[in-house]
């Protein structure tokens, strides 16, 4: 990541800002949000490489042999597409998912239109954070063809003040995912980049606790790290135990 692709990221941002792009039209026809328009503009600038479709699906950007995926959400959606493309072309694939590093809260009322407030969110979000939602496709990961591309943004957050809550933010619905700027991306490309989630720290054999504290992986997160790793060949659940709970010993 170079100080020239943030830039470069700053500028597709200014441009769909002040493009006029009418429902129905190139990308409109696929209900894009914002955040989806300007992260295919920041990957290829050649609006010929959008949208190509392959096989039975659309794929989001063709350069080359390298199709390109952004996936502002869940990984589920993409699990089959994903399994056609690595089993049944030669293509290569990245799947770039956006992150809220820095994220504000923009919080809208619906009737009128107007923001009512604004505030920073002390949550950073990291690939760590997300490991509940990599299990679905956990079987891919570490395949020679996949890379996984985070980008860590500054952004904002669109919500209309129409939940169930007395303050009405609970329960409400977002409108829309707005980046500001790029920070940093990191990127997984082979097997033993997901070795950063095994802190060094831990033994040869440990608990699904000592993990879960070692690495700040919490909870369901936490387990879903597990089961990467071992899906990935670095550790396995053995039948021993420490007190009450299973240990995994590294492979």
């Amino acid at each position: 990541m170079t100080e020239l692709d943030k830039l470069r990221f700053e500028l597709c941002i200014r441009e769909n800002l002040l493009s006029d792009k009418k429902d129905g039209v190139n990308i409109g026809t696929y209900k894009e949000k914002r955040l989806h328009q300007i992260l295919k503009r920041f990957i290829e600038d050649d609006e010929a490489c959008h949208e190509i479709q392959i096989g039975a699906y659309v794929a989001d950007v063709l350069r080359g042999n390298e199709i390109f995926e952004v996936q502002t959400g869940s990984f589920y959606p993409m699990k089959e597409k994903l399994r056609y493309y690595l089993e049944q072309t030669e293509y290569f694939v990245n799947i770039v998912r956006p992150l809220p590093y820095i994220k504000w809260c923009v919080w809208i009322d619906p009737e009128s239109g107007e923001i009512r407030s604004r505030k920073k969110s002390p949550k950073k979000t990291l690939p760590k954070d997300i490991m509940r939602d990599m299990l679905y496709i956990c079987d891919f990961l570490g395949n020679e063809r996949l890379k996984i591309t985070f980008l860590l943004l500054e952004e904002e957050e669109y919500r209309f003040l129409c939940g169930w809550s007395s303050d009405k933010k609970r329960g409400s619905k977002r409108y829309q995912r707005m980046p500001i700027g790029l920070i940093d991306e990191r990127v997984y490309g082979n097997a033993h980049d997901y070795l950063e989630f095994l802190p060094d720290t831990l033994g040869e054999a440990f608990t699904a606790g000592e993990f879960m504290k070692a690495s700040g992986i919490r909870s369901y997160g936490g387990y879903a790290a597990l089961k990467i790793l071992c899906r990935l060949g670095f550790i396995e659940k053995s039948e021993e135990k420490r007190g009450r709970s299973f240990l995994y010993k590294r492979k």
